[in-house]
């Protein structure tokens, strides 16, 4: 358990330590001081992430907003994604699709009755149903779409490579061993059929005929940009690609690990008041 390892050499050397990972060098503050040093006073000197090896394979190189280097690039996108994406009003555009899947998922959970209810699978698909719907307005769960493009082992393969051990990431020198291993195959198969998927997702965006839900979804307004931005600092397709890949990475896994964790301290402690929320009720 790194966390765990990393505290016991903070109580041993103090609370900034310089520690040397294989070829890389790398500084551990572990106090609330100096981690304010780091975050607010030095935050531009140190806001960029290091572009681990499976990040350059499955984001564009590295050109989303998680891992693209501080600078004009990247204050660009983040704006784009604080105005466009993530504004008040457009979350708040998006509350029909958050109150159909809530009422899908009672019914999900109210038909498996009474036979044993795998909770966290239908809550990891109510989180990516969402999502799908917000940001490619497409229902994956509809007419085995979601089966068919295999769309869950895609997400379970993203998560295990992006977060998985990397021997080229402590050893950048001995990056070619990824091609021995097979994990360089591995990423490349999986940026493949993302990336397939994408393609066909703004193929189908592009056709001024198709069906659409009632607000605009965030690859409408990726393309809207795209089309309506200055020569300046011009989207590119990949750029929009690595933007919904964050998008959709960042809104699934995070929404189901918070629910899935607040039902089973629910299961474990029923009487244990929880923050109250608004919850929307629905009949099946």
């Amino acid at each position: 358990m790194p966390h765990l390892s990393l505290q016991c050499l903070a109580q041993k050397f103090g609370s900034i330590m310089y520690l040397q990972l294989g070829e890389v060098p790398t500084v551990v503050v572990s106090s609330a001081r100096l981690a304010k040093e780091v975050m607010k006073t030095h935050d531009l000197a140190l806001s960029s992430r290091p572009q681990i090896f499976s990040a350059k394979h499955l984001f564009y190189d590295c050109t989303d907003v998680v891992f693209s280097p501080y600078g004009a690039y990247w204050r660009h996108i983040r704006k784009i994604c604080i105005l466009e994406l993530l504004s008040a009003k457009r979350v708040q555009s998006y509350s029909f699709v958050r109150e159909e899947e809530v009422a899908r998922l009672v019914c999900r959970v109210a038909e498996s009755y009474p036979s044993t209810t795998n909770l966290t699978k239908m809550l990891g698909l109510y989180a990516n149903d969402v999502l799908c719907r917000v940001a490619f307005g497409r229902d994956f769960s509809a007419g085995g779409e979601y089966d068919r493009h295999g769309f869950q082992k895609m997400l379970e393969e993203y998560q295990v490579l992006l977060g998985g051990f990397s021997i080229g990431d402590f050893f950048p020198s001995m990056e070619f061993i990824h091609s021995l291993t097979g994990m360089k195959s591995r990423l490349q198969s999986t940026f493949q059929r993302f990336d397939k998927l994408f393609d066909q997702l703004l193929t189908e965006h592009a056709n001024p005929d198709r069906e659409k839900e009632e607000s605009k979804d965030l690859v409408d307004v990726l393309l809207d940009i795209q089309k309506d931005g200055s020569d300046e600092m011009p989207l590119t397709t990949d750029n929009i690609k690595a933007i919904i890949l964050d998008m959709f990475a960042a809104g699934t896994d995070t929404t189901f690990i918070t629910l899935d964790w607040g039902m089973t301290e629910l299961i474990m402690n029923p009487k244990k008041k929880l923050p109250s929320y608004h919850i929307w009720n629905s009949k099946c």
